[in-house]
């Protein structure tokens, strides 16, 4: 991914600039990468990554772990995924469950702004939307390191394991972009472009939801970004998984550059 594009972010109610967001991304692609060397083993990661060691990964740029990270966790495979991370996908679920029923449908928001000069917020969302439609796992994932797998499914919901913020436990949860009527994040008006579902666990709970709304202004993308969560969930796992909004979707948006830049 170029580092072409203009992206002025906004965490929270705080300006952040592109070498901040990029930091972020840096830190937990170390993380991630270290929890992979740890988890799989030394035979395991040469199987899977024969040329590379960790230490080499470590020292690497940026782009170049982002690439390694992404066509490790293609290698492994979903069920690979599943395997390395089945005890944090059970506590995670069990921490998502109490957090529903001891919020008293209580919720809280992460909200993460951007501002793309020269981009078509339209063009965005329908390279956006197509990702899901088209099942793009490679473009989901390479997105984010705490992305672990992101598949649309044959129900139209999108499956999603992931770290949320700076969560001790990754996550397993499906998104319905069909439905938003337990959302309680607001339309924003002067938003013409929604992108909004309920995030739900396999056996129907809903666990939160996200509504991503865009426009456009003085030739620039506006993009307000936000994730629903129960209301218990601690102010610090909110304000990081507004850094990890910035992280995905500033990425997503260098990817579309091709279809979505109008200058």
């Amino acid at each position: 991914m170029a580092e072409s594009v203009e992206i002025h972010a906004k965490v929270g109610a705080e300006k952040v600039s592109r070498a901040q967001v990029v930091a972020w991304e840096s830190h937990r692609t170390e993380a991630v990468l270290r929890k992979f060397a740890s988890r799989l083993g030394r035979r395991a990661w040469t199987e899977l990554l024969p040329d590379h060691t960790l230490g080499d990964m470590v020292r690497s740029p940026l782009e170049v772990q982002r690439l390694t990270l992404t066509t490790l966790k293609s290698r492994m495979g979903h069920a690979g995924i599943y395997a390395m991370l089945r005890h944090e996908l059970t506590l995670s679920e069990q921490m998502a469950r109490f957090g529903v029923k001891a919020s008293r449908g209580r919720t809280k928001h992460s909200v993460t702004h951007l501002e793309v000069p020269g981009y078509s917020a339209e063009l965005f969302a329908d390279w956006f939307n197509n990702l899901t439609v088209a099942n793009a796992e490679t473009d989901m994932v390479a997105a984010c390191p705490d992305h672990y797998l992101l598949r649309g499914r044959a129900d139209g919901c999108q499956e999603v394991v992931e770290t949320t913020g700076g969560s001790p436990a990754a996550s397993r949860f499906v998104v319905d972009y069909g439905q938003t009527d337990s959302l309680t994040i607001p339309i924003t008006p002067g938003y013409p472009i929604q992108i909004a579902g309920r995030a739900l666990l396999d056996d129907g709970l809903i666990i939160g939801g996200v509504r991503h709304q865009f426009r456009d202004n003085n030739g620039a993308l506006e993009a307000k970004l936000t994730v629903q969560f129960p209301g218990t969930l601690p102010a610090k796992l909110i304000r990081e998984h507004q850094w990890h909004l910035a992280v995905e979707f500033s990425n997503w948006i260098i990817a579309a550059a091709p279809v979505a830049a109008t200058t």
